[in-house]
């Protein structure tokens, strides 16, 4: 007997199995708390990423030696000597990390949280989530927001708007140069 029904090659007990087992697809492209606490569970986590970004390998220029060499990390510091001569290189200097007493997985969560908020973060929400003061929580988010606003003005092309009353506002409202860099072109969008 001939009969005009496909076959299934899978039992609905096999398939409501494998659905339940798939991750939804808009799940895995996000990064969650998780994927950033299982990243960076510590401070020397979150150090080992930014001597990565800084030296990658560790390779970086000794000082004392003069010549690109390997460095290892300094128990109990946040620094990193050389292997040669054992001279110490800090990958937080030069960045909004150095001098802080704030932990670096703190820094990193902040960090998260302004990415992940799509409307912005107040610092009071940065206490609640972080349980730093106020006035860390206030000094912290005031740093990153300036960091970003310098990164997204060198971004930006030599090419200043005159009639933008925008850029110049953002630059002097963080206390940079009114005017366009030096050896920038300067365009006007409109006439008058």
């Amino acid at each position: 007997m001939n009969s005009s029904r496909p076959r299934r090659s899978i039992s609905p007990c096999r398939a409501r199995k494998e659905l339940k087992q798939s991750k939804p697809t808009h799940l895995s492209l996000s990064y969650t708390v998780a994927d950033l606490h299982r990243e960076f569970p510590n401070d020397d986590a979150c150090l080992e990423y930014i001597k990565e970004q800084r030296w990658p390998n560790g390779v970086t220029r000794c000082d004392k030696c003069g010549i690109e060499r390997k460095h290892s990390r300094v128990s109990g510091r946040t620094a990193y000597a050389c292997d040669h001569c054992g001279n110490h290189v800090y990958p937080l200097n030069g960045t909004v990390f150095a001098r802080s007493a704030t932990s670096l997985k703190t820094w990193f969560y902040v960090m998260y949280l302004m990415t992940s908020a799509g409307s912005g973060i107040t610092a009071k929400r940065i206490q609640r989530e972080t349980g730093v003061t106020y006035k860390t929580a206030w000094r912290t988010l005031l740093q990153l927001r300036q960091l970003i606003v310098n990164q997204q003005l060198q971004s930006a092309h030599s090419v200043v708007e005159m009639d933008n009353r925008k850029v110049l506002s953002i630059r002097q409202n963080h206390g940079l140069a009114a005017g366009p860099p030096p050896g920038s072109e300067i365009t006007t969008g409109a006439s008058g």
